[in-house]
Order: structure tokens, then sequence, then C-alpha cells
């Protein structure tokens, strides 16, 4: 039995049951929660404070694998900054660890993408200081649309379907990118990569998938997950 810490904004045990349909039977997930009320930089400073006392707590269990996630907390502070919040956990626990961020900066790079758009449920400008942050590691945001939701209580409420509702329409118009990202572990649209896949023939990176993928390859856990686009099936 291998065992995940996850630290996660706002992490719920409705959340984990969409992680653990991905997972692998023989894997358990122990989670954490940093509270982020709303997508506001003060939110996020105090998450911040928080977060190491949560790192502290995993490390009272025996873990395989450390993965922090929350696309908007990792970005607020800069690109580059999943690099040196890695280094000061490392600091604390040697247990191996990566960022949703650095995840979907090597998925990307797996599946060659250099140029995506980007679908989203947030507002524009969190999806603009997102973008940066991936220009920074070299994948190109060729263009993003988002869902203008303020938090993830709203995000959480969106049905799949709304994450083909803004991811059709930017492929539609950028046939020349190189896949779609859909960040968020809060919208639940797991469902949605392979039918994206399969209707415009690019691969989709979102965040559940990229970092349960970057869990797994960490594990030496390489038997490829079908159902839920062409990066799991990539161990």
């Amino acid at each position: 039995m291998k065992r995940i810490g996850l630290i996660s904004p706002n992490i719920s045990d409705e959340f984990l049951t969409d992680v653990y349909r991905i997972l692998p039977p023989d894997i358990t997930v122990e989670g954490r929660g940093l509270r982020v009320r709303e997508f506001t930089d003060q939110e996020f400073a105090r998450a911040e404070r928080e977060f190491f006392g949560l790192v502290k707590e995993l490390t009272e269990f025996p873990l395989d694998f450390l993965m922090l996630t929350g696309e908007l907390f990792l970005s607020y502070k800069g690109p580059g900054s999943d690099r040196e919040l890695l280094t000061a956990v490392g600091e604390v626990t040697p247990v191996p660890s990566s960022t949703v961020l650095t995840s979907v900066v090597d998925a990307c790079r797996e599946l060659g993408l250099k140029r995506v758009v980007m679908a989203t449920p947030f507002p524009e400008d969190q999806d603009a200081r997102l973008a940066r942050f991936l220009e920074h590691d070299g994948i190109h945001v060729e263009a993003f649309r988002g869902l203008a939701c303020e938090n993830s209580r709203v995000i959480w409420g969106l049905p799949p379907e709304s994450g083909l509702e803004v991811a059709r329409p930017l492929l539609r118009d950028h046939p020349e990118v190189d896949g779609l990202y859909m960040p968020c572990n809060k919208w639940r649209i797991t469902p949605v990569i392979e039918p994206l896949e399969q209707e415009f023939g690019k691969p989709v990176v979102t965040n559940t998938q990229a970092w349960i993928w970057t869990a797994l390859k960490a594990m030496e856990l390489n038997q490829p997950v079908e159902g839920y686009g062409r990066l799991l099936t990539r161990l």
C-alpha cells in the first residue's frame, strides 16, 4: 500500500472521491486543506502562513510522495516560486514532493505542448497571472477564457459540461495550438478530457490528472491509466 500526502486549498472527502476514481486501488491519500475563501492575495498570503504547519503534520505519516496543489495559491508569488517552495519543503521532509504547477509544466513537455490555450473557472486577473507563470517555464498560452468564479465553492458546483462550454470555442478559434490546459482540482472536468481529445485531436492537461501522473511516476507505478486522456497512458 502506497500513501500520498496531499495539501490542497479547501480539500474535502467529496474531492478525494474524484481522485480515487483515477488512482490505482492500492494507493491511499492523506489530505490536508489550506483555507482559501476567495481568490485574493490576502487569502493566499494567509494560506501560505498555514502551509508549513500542514507539511509538518503530514510528516507524522509514512508517506511515499507529497503533492502540493492549488494553481492560484502557487502562482500568486510569481513565476518560479514553485521551485522555491519545493526547496523549502525539502528542508522539512525528505519525502519526494512536487507541486501541481511543476506537474503541469512537466506534463506539457512530455506531450510536446509548447503553445496551448487555457480554459479555466477563474476570474481574468487570475488567468493572466497563471499564464505568465507558464510562460516563464516555456509554455506559451496563446489565449485563455474563464468563468469568473470568485471561490472554490462556486467552482465545485459547476457541472463537468461547463468545461466543454469554455474549451470548445478556444480550440476552434486557435486550431494551431498544440493542446489545452484546464486548471483547478475543484472543477470536476475529468470526464471531459477524453471527449475533448477525441473531438479536437489534441492533448488535454488538467490539474488532477497531471499531479496523479507525477505521483505515480515518482512512486514507479508505471501502469498506464485509461479513460483520462493521453497523459496517463504514458506511464
